[in-house]
């Protein structure tokens, strides 16, 4: 007994067309798999990217009203009501859980006391007011770093 050639024939084809929309099927969810994988990595680097982007914008302000108040604590004629303000706006800018927090708060008050203490407890508190400011800056700047750092990390995951 022998088969009929084209119901051979059609046995073939069918078989093809059949392998051929399973191989699609399959090539069309590795893709959709990707494409997905893809859009979550971008979504996360877009994420870290504007966190980055918005703790930088805030270390520059928090590094221009270290130097504004600064200034105003060493000016020779006393201090002034700007100098003030900027160590307030400071205090108010970080943490309070920050480690340096309760260092830079004592130094603060120190210097806005002004004609109240003395000259040698005002260069102590100007000198602690830069230490405890470049700690904090070159701190936050780690963390923008590690950040950044972590697009690398994402980018080997994908």
């Amino acid at each position: 007994m022998s088969a009929d050639p084209a119901i051979t024939a059609a046995l073939i084809a069918g078989s093809a067309a059949l392998g051929a929309a399973l191989f699609a099927f399959i090539a069309a969810l590795i893709n959709a798999s990707v494409a997905r994988r893809n859009a979550i990595l971008s979504a996360q680097i877009a994420q870290r990217t504007k966190r980055a982007e918005f703790r930088q914008a805030w270390i520059n302000q928090l590094r221009d009203s270290f130097s504004k108040a600064f200034a105003g604590f060493a000016h020779p004629q006393g201090l002034d009501r700007q100098a003030a303000e900027e160590g307030a706006r400071i205090l108010l800018m970080l943490n309070r859980n920050d480690p340096d927090y309760d260092k830079l708060t004592a130094a603060v008050h120190v210097l806005v006391q002004g004609a109240d203490v003395s000259q040698e407890e005002k260069w102590k508190a100007q000198r602690e007011f830069i230490a405890v400011s470049q700690d904090i800056l070159k701190r936050e700047w780690e963390v923008v770093k590690s950040e950044i750092g972590k697009f690398e990390e994402d980018a080997r995951k994908a």
